[in-house]
């Protein structure tokens, strides 16, 4: 294996480079789940059908990409469970705005 990184501190940097990434695209993805919670019931916050899709399609992108299918199902279940919890705690202020 050829050796990427001279020292721990190159590797963090880089690390340190996709958490940034990482942050802007959950923000992305947090004005995407406003965009939804406006065409929501608060009965249809939760979706367990769109879950078991997502984690499933992405159980299966990871295979291919050699990722721990069991890794990404965490971490999607639980990003997923956080943003159910954003949206109850702001489905009455994003509805308020759309009046």
């Amino acid at each position: 294996m050829k050796k990427k990184f001279n020292s721990i501190e190159e590797v963090r940097i880089q690390i340190d480079k996709i958490d940034e990434d990482i942050l802007n695209l959950i923000f992305k993805r947090q004005d995407l789940v406003i965009e939804a919670v406006k065409h929501k019931t608060k009965e249809q916050i939760i979706d367990e059908v769109r879950i078991e899709y997502i984690i499933n399609k992405l159980r299966k992108k990871s295979e291919l990409k050699a990722i721990s299918p069991e890794l990404i199902e965490k971490i999607w279940r639980l990003m997923i469970s956080n943003f159910i919890e954003f949206e109850k705690e702001n489905f009455d202020k994003i509805h308020k705005q759309l009046d």
